[in-house]
C-alpha cells in the first residue's frame, strides 16, 4: 500500500510528504540529502539518485502508488522515462506525473518539450496515470524576486502587461494528495493547476506593499534585458531558453491568461491567492534592516 513520493523535499514534495503523512498513509520518501528529511509518522526516507537505473528497484518495489518529480536539469525527461518503465515492471498500480503547462509536441520550451515526452511514455504503459500540469508557481517568487523586493523595493520580469494565473504549490501538493489518496477517482485525468485569477507583476508589487508597508514597484523587462540578467545570474542556457519561452507566451496572452477549476473541483475549496501568499510568506520580502531593527 506504500505511496512513493519522488522530489520529496522540494517546494511541492515537503508539502505533500507532510499531507501524507496527517492521512495517516504510509509513505516512502525518496531524497539524495538525509539532512532535509522531516520526522513524520509512517515517512520512511529513503536515499536514492533516480538518474542512477541500479537504484530503482530498491526505491520502487512495494509501491503502489509513485509521485513522479524529478529537477528540471537537462535531459530530466530521459530518467522520469526510466522511472515509469521500471515503475512498470515492478508492479505500480498508478503515476501521478507532475508535469507542466504547454507540455507539447509543438512547444518551443526544451523544458515542457521533456515533460510532453515523459508524460507520453507514461500513457503508453499499463499502469493507471494522473498528470498535473501546473501554472508558475507562486513560490519561485521567493528567489530572485524576493532579493530584489528586499534589496531595492523592485520586481522585474519580462512578461509586460501579461497576466498569468499562478498558483500557490501547497495548492498543487494538495490536490497531488488527494490523487495519490484515492487512484480510482482521477485516473486517465489531465488536470491543469492555476490559481482562481489571472494577475500581472504589478498585482503582486501591490500585494506585498500592503503587506510590507513600503512600495514595491515593477519594472518590465526586454527579453534581451532579462537573458542577460539571467547570464550574469549563470543560469544555463537551455533552462534560459525555456524560461524566455514562457515569459513569451506569458506576455502575449491568450491561452496562458486562462484559469482552470481543477483545483477547486479536487479540493472543494478555492485556489490560495497572491494576498494569501504574500501574507504567509512575508518574512521572506522584508528588507534585512528592517528584518533586525528593535521593536
Amino acid at each position: 500500500m506504500t505511496i512513493t513520493v519522488t522530489g520529496s523535499t522540494g517546494t511541492i514534495g515537503t508539502e505533500l510528504v507532510r499531507l501524507l503523512a496527517a492521512a495517516g498513509a504510509p509513505v516512502r520518501a525518496v531524497l539524495r540529502d538525509f539532512s532535509r528529511a522531516q520526522s513524520l509518522p509512517r515517512v520512511a526516507w529513503l536515499r536514492a539518485d533516480l538518474r542512477d537505473e541500479g537504484t530503482l528497484e530498491p526505491t520502487l518495489a512495494g509501491t503502489r502508488q509513485l509521485f513522479l518529480l524529478t529537477g528540471n536539469q537537462p535531459d530530466f525527461g530521459r530518467t522520469q522515462i526510466a522511472v515509469i518503465r521500471a515503475a512498470e515492471r515492478l508492479g505500480v498500480e498508478h503515476v501521478v506525473k507532475l508535469s507542466a503547462l504547454g507540455a507539447t509536441p509543438r512547444t518551443k520550451s526544451p523544458l515542457a518539450r521533456e515533460h510532453w515526452e515523459a508524460e507520453q511514455a507514461l500513457e503508453e504503459t499499463s499502469m493507471s496515470w494522473t498528470i498535473l500540469r501546473p501554472h508558475a508557481f507562486m513560490q519561485n517568487w521567493l528567489g530572485e524576486v524576493a532579493q530584489t523586493v528586499r534589496d531595492e523595493g523592485a520586481i522585474y520580469a519580462a512578461i509586460g502587461e501579461g497576466r498569468v494565473p499562478f498558483i500557490d504549490a501547497r495548492d498543487i501538493a494538495a490536490v497531488a494528495a488527494q490523487v495519490l489518496l484515492h487512484p480510482e477517482a482521477h485516473a486517465g485525468q489531465r488536470y491543469v493547476l492555476t490559481g482562481g485569477e489571472a494577475v500581472g507583476y504589478g498585482a503582486l508589487a501591490g500585494a506585498l506593499s500592503e503587506v510590507l508597508g513600503t512600495p514595491v514597484s515593477y519594472h518590465a523587462l526586454t527579453m534581451e534585458e532579462m537573458r542577460d540578467r539571467l547570464e550574469q545570474q549563470g543560469v544555463a542556457p537551455k533552462m534560459i531558453d525555456s524560461f524566455l519561452a514562457l515569459a513569451a507566451y506569458q506576455k502575449a496572452g491568450g491561452p496562458t491568461e486562462r484559469v482552470s477549476e481543477s483545483v477547486e473541483q479536487v479540493l472543494g475549496r478555492a485556489p490560495r491567492t497572491i494576498q494569501d501568499f504574500a501574507r504567509d510568506y512575508r518574512e521572506h520580502f522584508v528588507a534585512s534592516q528592517a528584518r533586525h531593527s528593535p521593536a
